[in-house]
């Protein structure tokens, strides 16, 4: 992987048409699976949708989430509860860095994404549980659209150095 990916990463809401090939999406689900868990339970589950239907009811989630719609791709990250009974209280700090990989490695393989949040906002969560029909031990945790960039983006320095504090603030 290329360093520079982290630098280049950026959330892409608009996106051509152009498919993303399954082996695409295996190679995405295994850097979201290479992801760091507390004490290694592992607890996530992606749920992949391309179904128009089904995208469209995703993209209806919130006032933020319309940009769904333009994707041909979603994919669900979600905790089964069941998974990690010990580390439940750590299970977002799990599928944060999941859904980073996925970021990550979608910018890697040149596909746009945009990480939408469901957790913890209930009225999100319970959304998609019914639009989904997730069994009651998944919780959903954030959708990640994507989709190749319908355009050509400067990559931001976003470094600021008056957010560094050594030793005390």
């Amino acid at each position: 992987m290329d360093y520079d990916v982290i630098f280049k990463r950026k959330s892409i809401r608009d996106y051509t048409d152009e498919e993303i090939d399954d082996d695409s999406i295996k190679t995405i689900l295994k850097a979201a699976m290479q992801a760091p868990s507390a004490c290694n339970t592992q607890g996530w589950e992606f749920l992949v949708v391309k179904n128009r239907e089904n995208i469209e009811k995703l993209s209806k989630m919130s006032k933020y989430s319309g940009c769904a719609k333009r994707a041909n791709t979603l994919i669900l990250v979600m905790v089964n509860l069941e998974k990690v009974p010990k580390t439940r209280p750590w299970f977002a700090q799990d599928l944060s860095a999941s859904t980073e990989n996925i970021l990550l490695e979608a910018t890697n393989l040149g596909i746009g994404s945009v990480w939408l949040g469901l957790y913890p906002d209930s009225k999100r969560v319970q959304y998609v549980k019914e639009t989904m029909d997730l069994p009651l031990n998944i919780v959903p945790f954030s959708l990640v659209a994507l989709g190749y960039p319908k355009h050509e983006y400067a990559i931001e320095d976003r470094y600021d150095e008056s957010k560094v504090h050594y030793e005390k603030y």
